[in-house]
């Protein structure tokens, strides 16, 4: 663990406390992913200061990696008994993430899927609970080593998109708020002439400020991301036609995916194709179906920096998401919910246009 703070992140931690809404007497679940000890415990004590007890559990990536390697399969099969207990106590979740995953392939594969079918069934039990749920990114060096980047220049990207108010986020909503509020339908521009095209129907848009209010939670919407800053919707979930370009999906890199009915029904890659098809389909129920889609809107990110939790907030920033979508008020099922950004994309919404090869015209 890193003991050093960033300078921003005492109040970067009051802030999470706060756009979280733990009020006194409460109980957060707090899932450390990160493993910076000095963030860690900035975030805790303003959890504290507002009153709420934090309930602790660690598991970055380094020490994930040790654990699946070490442990007992008996153990990791019932990894999660008393973990649900944990659970059903919480109030809240506040997972700081640092990106960078454990490095799956090179455990034993056994372990692995013990410790994932265990972390499935708390993720079945937390959606059933509908807890207000916030994801804050958290910079680390395996991330920024990850992105071949500085891990001061990661700092100092998401120190800017964190220190964004949520009144300069409302002020960047506002022109898009009337025609967004209409749309019936939405189509969507990537790649070499990939059109896709989307019917809205009267799904809500929802507006990811950072914070998870009441009214939130009455529109569907119990999960934020900080840094913040877009707005997303589900989409009728079998009328989605046409193709879809993305630079990588997971293993398959240069992807053509073909969707007829709502549902990808070929997949066309550079490489990795049968790969992505496989992981797909690995999943339980419609993995196939978008989940929904949404726009970034922080003025304070300007450039990619390869992580999806925070490049889908650049301002002007297309993003798409496959799989489950319940939680946001949609009617699909699925293990699976995955982000990809679209980089350079352009949007029409009911024939005009938002959004031009990444940039704003509206």
């Amino acid at each position: 663990m890193d003991p050093v703070v960033p300078s921003n992140w005492s109040a970067a931690a009051a802030s999470i406390a706060a756009n979280l809404g733990a009020a006194p007497g409460e109980t957060v679940l707090v899932r450390d992913h990160a493993g910076r000890e000095g963030i860690l415990q900035e975030v805790l004590l303003a959890l504290e200061c507002a009153g709420a007890t934090p309930l602790l559990q660690i598991d970055p990536p380094e020490y994930l990696e040790r654990l699946l390697a070490a442990a007992s399969l008996d153990y990791l099969n019932a990894w999660d008994r008393r973990r649900r207990a944990w659970l059903e106590q919480a109030d809240r979740v506040l997972v700081l993430t640092g990106g960078a995953p454990p490095a799956f392939a090179d455990l034993p594969q056994e372990a692995a899927a013990a410790w994932q079918a265990a972390t499935g069934r708390l993720t079945e039990l937390e959606e059933e609970r509908r807890l207000p749920f916030l994801l804050a990114a958290v910079p680390t060096s395996r991330q920024a080593a990850r992105l071949g980047m500085d891990l001061a220049d990661l700092e100092a990207a998401l120190a800017a998109a964190l220190a964004v108010t949520r009144a300069e986020l409302h002020s960047q909503l506002a022109p898009l708020k009337p025609l967004l509020q209409a749309t019936r339908q939405m189509t969507i521009q990537t790649g070499p002439g990939c059109r896709l095209d989307l019917a809205h129907g009267d799904r809500r848009w929802l507006f990811d400020d950072g914070a998870i209010e009441a009214a939130d939670q009455q529109d569907g919407a119990i999960v934020s991301n900080l840094p913040a800053g877009s707005i997303y919707t589900t989409v009728l979930e079998a009328e989605t036609h046409g193709q879809l370009w993305l630079a990588s999906a997971g293993p398959a890199k240069n992807v053509c995916l073909t969707f007829e009915g709502g549902r990808i029904t070929r997949v066309d890659a550079e490489s990795g194709a049968g790969a992505f098809e496989a992981w797909l389909d690995s999943h339980s129920g419609e993995s196939r179906r978008v989940s929904h889609v949404g726009l970034g809107l922080n003025p304070a990110l300007r450039h990619p920096t390869g992580w999806i939790l925070v490049d889908e907030h650049i301002r002007g920033a297309l993003f798409i998401c496959l799989g489950e979508n319940r939680y946001m008020g949609g009617q699909n099922s699925s293990s699976l919910n995955v982000d990809y950004d679209l980089q350079g994309a352009s949007l029409w919404v009911d024939g005009q246009i938002v959004v031009s090869a990444g940039q704003m015209v509206v």
